[in-house]
């Protein structure tokens, strides 16, 4: 993955959503266009995805500025549906 992504307990934050957007194609594709359906994709998968806006402060010596970094937040149920998830679509032991 080029872009940032932050793991965390029970949540992982796609910093980009091009970046979710890819591993979702494939989810659908790995597992059919049932999984659109996020009750189904919570279900049988142990997660699901919400968008996300955070305001991220940048600080200069002129001061600094705020802009809105649009995200997607992947929320998990168990520890073990998210280590699937990273084994199967993160792969972020292979960079």
């Amino acid at each position: 993955m080029s872009s940032l992504i932050t793991v965390k307990k029970n949540l992982i934050v796609f910093h980009s959503p091009s970046d979710w957007n890819d591993i979702y194609a494939r989810i659908l594709k790995d597992f059919g266009m049932g999984m659109a359906v996020r009750t189904r994709l919570q279900r049988e998968l142990g997660f699901t995805y919400r968008n996300y806006q955070e305001w991220i402060w940048v600080a200069k010596m002129d001061g600094g500025h705020k802009y809105c970094e649009q995200q997607v937040h992947v929320d998990f149920y168990t520890e073990s549906a998210q280590s699937w998830f990273q084994l199967k679509y993160l792969n972020l032991g292979s960079t």
